[in-house]
């Protein structure tokens, strides 16, 4: 075989990987679930003002079991995700907007860096 078959090969059997391994609009939404509540536990981290008694741990508790709950749904209601068969685009629906702020390949999800700067500047 001359070198020319064997890169339509090779980038056959890429192409092929990629389509196969294309994340779904599940791993998508499991990715920006995973960045929400990370950013949401650091910021209950800062704001932990060690309240020892029991009625304190128990409302603490409750309203991250709340907060968690809400950004599961919100998620779920505002996050899709368009596939282009070998790679896929993680979006958001806000207000009417819709933002891509993210791209799936070879089974992961890189989000955008400007997720991180968009949390920063609504604290």
């Amino acid at each position: 075989m001359k070198t020319k078959h064997y890169i339509l090969i090779a980038l056959f059997l890429l192409f092929a990987t990629a389509a196969l391994t294309n994340p779904g609009t599940d791993k998508h939404k499991e990715e920006v679930k995973t960045k929400m509540n990370a950013f949401y536990d650091d910021k209950l981290a800062e704001n932990d003002n060690e309240a020892n008694d029991q009625w304190s741990q128990a409302g603490r508790s409750l309203g991250v079991m709340l907060g968690k709950s809400m950004i599961d749904k919100m998620i779920d209601n505002t996050i899709t995700s368009s596939n282009f068969i070998v790679f896929s685009t993680t979006k958001v629906d806000w207000e009417g907007n819709t933002k891509t702020i993210g791209i799936g390949l070879f089974g992961n999800v890189f989000l955008s860096k400007e997720i991180n700067e968009v949390l920063q500047q609504n604290n």
